[in-house]
């Protein structure tokens, strides 16, 4: 018996199956520009609604139960939304560009995605300094182009190359690359974060995942070690492979991975404000965080290293809403930082503006 999710839709045959029960709703990732990355509970699509009930049957007559109504039937939607229009848009963007593609808005794109996600993604372009008041792309912006990574990553390690921190900087964006580092059995939820402090550093997420690669390294990636510290062995080959990839690329490009900061890693944060500068917030008197960029009040995530603490600022790596708007890898960062990351958008903040942290 399998309770259809969206991995049921796969076109695995699995041996045995006879009974689906489809509940008819799926988790869907989408993207708003005002209040970033969606997880949402919503209904399936006809088409997804039949490739649940084919589990059933591949093999011999089966059964599929659906809880819903025949008439909840009729009003799905044929097919599922395509991804392009609910993703974020900037990586598109800047392909195009780079493609020679002058008029992104006017691109004849099979499914065209909506005109404000388009907007909003040549905006954070021209933010980046990608393109430039023309919007033409920079020489930024086409050395940008070369990586598979979003922008704000690329302009991350872009700014290492001055600041000397390119191996610090492609190793944590090769850790941001997996959705989770650690894993947390039910059963054992004191045990594995107990087991997590020692990876953990006091300004954040980003410096906590680059505590946890070298030690990883350190014990030459030992299952055992990763049993005991409930590290996520699978991830982190994963981690390791986009290293590697981002490595050579690098290497094409003329960049030493080799240079590291040794411990001045202010040095490494500065880089990833540099692509992330958008992704900013400010404590509130209340205790909350406001971003900056669409002053929406977020949250930290609950398993963030800085959840229940207090800084006067934070970057964050995504925002994710599900029951509330959560900021996910998340560091804190000195306001100042933010104004010099992007002086056009925030050149006007200073310390007046900030509730500073007891």
């Amino acid at each position: 018996v399998i309770l259809a999710t969206n991995i049921a839709e796969t076109s695995l045959t699995i041996p045995g199956i006879r009974h689906v029960v489809d509940a008819g709703v799926h988790k869907v990732r989408g993207f708003d520009p005002r209040v970033g990355e969606s997880l949402l509970v919503e209904p399936v699509s006809k088409s997804s609604a039949r490739q649940r009930a084919g589990r059933a049957g591949r093999e011999a007559p089966g059964f599929c139960y659906r809880l819903y109504t025949e008439a909840d039937y009729a009003q799905l939607a044929e097919d599922a939304v395509p991804e392009i229009k609910r993703c974020q848009l900037t990586m598109v963007a800047l392909q195009l560009k780079a493609a020679g593609v002058g008029n992104v808005l006017g691109f004849g794109f099979m499914d065209a995605p909506p005109k404000r996600a388009l907007k909003h993604a040549l905006l954070e372009l021209y933010a980046l300094e990608a393109l430039d008041d023309r919007g033409e792309l920079t020489e930024l912006g086409r050395w940008m182009a070369e990586f598979p990574l979003d922008p704000s990553y690329s302009k991350a390690i872009h700014a290492s190359q001055a600041a000397g921190c390119t191996r610090e900087v492609i190793d944590i964006v090769a850790l941001l690359s997996v959705d989770s580092l650690f894993y947390v059995p039910a059963d054992k939820r004191d045990e594995s974060n107990q087991a997590q402090l020692v990876f953990r550093s006091r300004d954040g997420d980003h410096l906590t995942y680059l505590n946890l690669l070298r030690a990883y390294l350190a014990a030459d990636g030992d299952p055992e070690w990763c049993r005991e510290h409930f590290v996520n062995r699978r991830s982190m080959r994963h981690v390791l492979d986009v290293r590697q990839q981002l490595g050579r690329l690098c290497a094409r490009l003329s960049i030493d991975t080799a240079r590291s900061c040794g411990t001045d890693l202010d040095a490494v944060l500065k880089c990833f404000l540099a692509g992330f500068f958008h992704n900013c917030a400010l404590l509130q008197p209340d205790g909350s965080y406001r971003s900056l960029n669409g002053s929406q009040t977020v949250h930290v995530h609950p398993g963030s290293s800085l959840f229940g603490k207090k800084a006067p600022a934070i970057f964050y790596d995504q925002l994710v809403f599900t029951t509330r708007l959560h900021a996910r890898a998340v560091t804190a960062a000195d306001p100042l930082w933010i104004a010099q990351a992007s002086p056009k958008l925030y050149g006007r903040l200073s310390t007046s503006t900030v509730v500073h942290a007891p």
